[in-house]
């Protein structure tokens, strides 16, 4: 076989093969990226799942029985209940926001709960409201939480899960005006460290 004939076809192999090689390749690099997905909470306050009522009631944060009355009822007016974890079951984990003026405190109330080896605990307990939810690969949502400064107003913090619960990492809203990016560092400085609005 000439030599040219034989270059010919070690060409048009090569060709062929690096086609291919590269329609693999292209499958894998055509993988969905993760789109997040923002919920905001209105102000409406939707009947209360009767699994997270049972939890709240082991949990004393309310109560079921008429005839207690030093713990508020479980009524959907003055609790609202979120799914954190969009891939569990409410049975596995959830948060509870409450109407200010409960437990002596003056604004809303929010603990995340997590069922721990079959035993329900409270991860985490803030003196805020929620305003967004957002999705993460990891599969804990983000959470923006509002919180009231008598000085300033309101300042919404976002809320990463770290490990086991939940913690403040950046300021995104302060009187519902978003924080500049060139601000952030500064902003974060000022309110992060002396955070006390929850653990």
């Amino acid at each position: 076989m000439p030599y040219f004939k034989q270059l010919s076809i070690v060409f048009i192999s090569l060709f062929i093969f690096a086609c291919g090689g590269d329609d693999a390749v292209n499958d894998e690099i055509e993988i969905d990226p993760f789109i997040s997905v923002t919920t905001i909470i209105d102000s409406t306050y939707p009947p209360l799942d009767p699994t997270s009522v049972d939890v709240m009631n082991k949990l004393q944060i309310c109560t079921t029985l008429d005839t207690v009355l030093t713990i508020p009822p479980c009524v959907a007016e003055i609790y609202r209940v979120f799914q954190y974890r969009p891939d569990m079951d409410i049975k596995d984990c959830f948060l509870v926001e409450m109407v200010p003026g409960l437990y002596g405190s003056p604004v809303h109330q929010i603990v995340i709960i997590e069922n721990y080896f079959d035993k329900y605990r409270i991860v985490n307990q803030y003196l805020g409201y929620l305003i967004e939810m957002r999705t993460t690969q990891e599969g804990y949502n983000d959470l923006l939480i509002g919180y009231t400064d008598p000085d300033i107003g309101v300042v919404g913090i976002r809320h990463e899960w770290q490990g086991e619960k939940y913690d403040v990492v950046d300021v995104e809203e302060i009187n519902n005006h978003y924080v500049k990016p060139e601000m952030k560092d500064s902003i974060n400085a000022i309110f992060l460290p002396a955070f006390a609005g929850g653990h």
